[in-house]
């Protein structure tokens, strides 16, 4: 314990040294927003306290692309290449890197952000009054949360940290502060937050500036906003010891959703229809992987984006307007350029500058899609139902999921293919902010704690056809055998009127109005805790339908039949019972549905988030779940990261690469899971 106390004395001096510093000066202008730090004084008002709050988010950015390509490069989605630097090379491999051997392993500018937090908290008066109101609320509170944020991040990283609520302003304070009894983990984290009062603030309105002008785009401030009910799912999901902390979660997810009228669309994503704006508006379809006609991820980057994304952290265009992030797009293979202009009006003095950034594509790349990432989508399949007859004809693609397409840049080099991870830039656009939320990402970890809370089913129709009153799954019965039934495609009608299909991996299943081909037990359905059944639901879609099937087949006449990735009464595609019995799994068995609907979840976040940061510690959080319920959490992950560079192609029957044995028994270690943090030196 007395490492971990000299540790933490050291890395807080860092960080105050740090604020210290930062704290000199300030700018006026909104364009200069973002490279204000805080000052450290009394806040009596909006208009002192504006540049502490922007300090504070530009602290933020000292830490934004390090999270992505800590997420990213000790995940299973990602490759290095024999272009990759030491330190690189030596993070993908669990080398475990000494604490401040290069930038992305500072663990002090975590800290910065926290102590700048600290700081504001400690000083800014919330008592203050206007027309009735206590205007300070709103900034005082997203300052709390972004403090929460940040441990939460400390504590995915480096597994466990010391908790600071009180601004170091000296090193006598360090002296005086009893580190070992303030240490936070997983297990702790979420209890130490909410003895902060941290509670008060759930539904304080957000603080609203002025749009930031970044020198290329003007980027809303309502996007640097972090909600709350996010954080706080995200805590108890991490913590997972039980059913309760999973519900716990569950139901911050939803009342975040719900309250925000968030639904899962296939805007961007739509995979296997594309219009042709013809006079006979003809609807033509192609193969997916050729990734032509679909949009890319710059629309969920941009600033622009308001149907999915929630949260982001921005970038300038050059270094007049503030910090530039463009390592993510560097690392990932783009070579980034930024330029100044200076626009002068005719016949006036006055003259006003802008910027860009503009990337190319990098032969010498030091990371690539790994064979993993290959492997999970070319696995999936998707159909649609071809109207051109009186009834729709299935037409089903074995070509992958649509998003790789989005996904990665493929270019060549002296007639060499390359693949290139697209999330940060594609071909010469860079795209100057990085999300932390995405409404998405907020869906696929609800169906993680509604799963783990006992619902695997439910879990399941959040990634099939989406949750609304237009599409629940239905109650069904599961009945023995019947003599009469023998094959596929047979039907029987019970006394109550039900009809039962027959698959031919599941005996019976009931078809909702809709054509659901999954059953949830009654029980279940009874039980079920959110209630997805109000209008502010209706057109949602089920996530995996942005890759791999689209919301309606063209021509339809019924508004009220959602085809979706299952097609129009579809069970082969994306199929319940079918799913989990192709891992060896039994659907009747509760607890081995919940294991291979979390598999699922697993493909469906590398398929929806790959490249944006989170995929590490999505792993480790899920191998938490694992090991809480008895499975084999360890192995599963050793397993998951150790196999990144096999590239499978199962419908060309192709093979490639191996396990990586050293990576696996390393990874099968928990301690190895973190990052190593500072080393004391005298």
């Amino acid at each position: 314990m007395n490492n971990i106390n000299k540790m933490a004395k050291r890395l807080t001096a860092l960080a105050m040294c740090t604020t210290m510093m930062c704290s000199v000066g300030m700018l006026t202008s909104c364009e200069d927003m973002l490279t204000v730090s805080t000052d450290d004084k009394i806040y009596e008002n909006a208009n002192d306290t504006v540049y502490s709050y922007f300090g504070i988010l530009t602290c933020l950015q000292d830490i934004a692309e390090r999270q992505v390509l800590l997420g990213e490069l000790r995940g299973d989605l990602v490759s290095t290449t024999q272009y990759a630097t030491d330190t690189i090379h030596a993070i993908a491999n669990f080398d475990n890197p000494q604490d401040g051997s290069c930038s992305m392993l500072n663990i002090r500018d975590y800290y910065n952000v926290i102590n700048n937090c600290n700081l504001y908290i400690a000083n800014a008066d919330t008592s203050m009054v206007k027309s009735n109101i206590k205007y300070m609320i709103p900034e005082y509170a997203q300052v709390q949360i972004i403090r929460a944020w940040t441990y939460l991040q400390l504590v995915q990283n480096y597994g466990e940290v010391p908790f600071i609520l009180e601004p170091i302003e000296s090193l006598d304070i360090i002296d005086k502060f009893n580190f070992s009894e303030n240490l936070v983990n997983k297990d702790n984290l979420i209890e130490r937050i909410l003895e902060t009062g941290i509670l008060e603030f759930i539904d304080t309105k957000y603080p609203n500036y002025k749009q930031w002008d970044n020198g290329a785009v003007q980027i809303a401030t309502q996007k640097a906003i972090i909600p709350l009910r996010l954080v706080l799912g995200d805590m108890y999901l991490l913590r997972g010891k039980n059913e309760t902390d999973y519900r716990t979660a569950a139901q911050y997810y939803y009342d975040y959703l719900n309250k925000t009228a968030s639904i899962t669309t296939t805007q961007y994503c739509e995979a296997v229809k594309s219009k042709s704006r013809n006079s006979s508006e003809e609807y033509s379809y192609r193969n997916v992987s050729s990734g032509e006609e679909w949009g890319r991820w710059a629309g969920v980057y941009t600033n622009n984006s308001s149907n999915d994304c929630i949260t982001i952290i921005p970038s300038s265009a050059n270094r007049q307007f503030g910090t530039m992030l463009t390592r993510v797009a560097d690392i990932y293979g783009y070579t980034p350029t930024s330029s100044q202009h200076t626009n002068t009006t005719e016949g006036s003095d006055e003259s006003s500058s802008s910027g860009a950034i503009t990337v190319s594509p990098n032969f010498k790349s030091q990371t690539a899609p790994s064979g993993a990432y290959y492997t999970v989508n070319k696995s999936q399949s998707f159909i649609y139902y071809d109207d051109a007859t009186t009834v729709p004809t299935r037409v089903e693609y074995e070509s992958g999921d649509a998003r790789y397409g989005f996904s990665i840049d493929e270019y060549s080099h002296e007639s060499e293919p390359y693949e290139l991870c697209s999330k940060a830039a594609i071909g010469n656009t860079f795209f100057y902010t990085i999300p932390i939320y995405r409404k998405t990402l907020v869906w696929l970890r609800l169906a993680e704690a509604v799963n783990r809370s006992g619902f695997p089913e439910m879990a399941f129709a959040i990634l099939k056809d989406g949750l609304c009153s237009n599409n629940m799954p239905v109650p069904a019965i599961k009945y023995e055998i019947h003599p009469g039934i023998t094959s596929e495609g047979d039907t029987l009608l019970t006394e109550d009127g039900d009809i039962i299909y027959v698959s031919d991996t599941i005996p019976y299943l009931k078809l909702n109005n809709f054509g659901a081909m999954y059953y949830v037990d009654s029980l279940e359905l009874k039980n079920f805790y959110l209630d997805f059944t109000g209008d502010s639901w209706n057109g949602n879609f089920g996530i995996h339908a942005r890759g791999c099937g689209y919301g309606s087949w063209p021509g339809q006449t019924n508004s009220n039949v959602r085809t979706n990735i299952s097609g129009y009464s579809d069970s082969i595609c994306y199929d319940y019972s079918r799913l989990i019995l192709a891992q060896g799994f039994r659907p009747e068995i509760k607890s081995e549905a919940i294991s291979a609907v979390e598999n699922l979840i697993v493909d469906e976040l590398a398929l929806e988030l790959a490249f944006e940061g989170y995929r590490f510690t999505d792993l480790v959080r899920i191998a938490n779940h694992k090991i809480n319920a008895g499975e084999n959490g360890k192995e599963w992950l050793a397993n998951k990261i150790a196999s990144r560079d096999i590239r499978i192609n199962t419908y060309k029957d192709i093979n490639e690469g191996k396990i990586n044995t050293e990576l696996y028994e390393k990874l099968k270690e928990p301690k190895n899971w973190y990052l190593s943090l500072p080393v004391f030196e005298k």
